[in-house]
């Protein structure tokens, strides 16, 4: 196990993630974003945003910022689900104010992941699927990720 996480293979979970709606992309599109991504990382310039909703994943399971920068240096093209449009609150402000639509990129990794409550529990490591989106938000000058991390449902 490396850090608090072991990769697995996707055929080792039942589970599977849905987009939608899908929106078009390319695949030269997705290798920009795992190149960029992979770039701003090892830079240490991307920002991870916390949610009651993907705060869950991190109090269910050991994962700490040392395992999350191994994940997203981890992420393939092949872990790509689909591109979505962002409808989120902080989107349409963003609309409202003439800035372009903005995209979610969505990404599975399938791991092995430490149980906080191991010894209540008497489990110790669960395979789970987590869902990571990315917004590649592009600004004049300068080009932001902002990502979440959650356990799919």
């Amino acid at each position: 196990m490396t850090g608090n996480f072991k990769r697995c293979s996707k055929d080792l979970i039942d589970d599977r993630i849905d987009v939608r709606p899908e929106a078009p992309y390319t695949e030269a599109e997705v290798q920009d974003i795992v190149k960029e991504l992979h770039k701003s990382v090892e830079n240490k310039d991307y920002k991870i945003t916390y949610s009651d909703k993907n705060r869950a994943l991190f109090e269910k399971y050991v994962l700490d910022s040392c395992d999350v920068e191994q994940i997203l240096l981890d992420l393939e093209e092949s872990d790509f689900v689909g591109k979505i449009v962002d409808v989120g609150k902080g989107a349409k402000k963003r609309l409202e104010k003439g800035l372009p639509q903005e995209y979610l990129y969505v990404f599975q990794y399938p791991c092995e992941l430490k149980r906080r409550d191991a010894e209540e529990s008497g489990i110790e490591e669960e395979r789970i699927l987590i869902y990571i989106k990315i917004n590649y938000r592009k600004v004049p000058y300068n080009q932001v990720f902002i990502i979440s991390f959650h356990e799919n449902e």
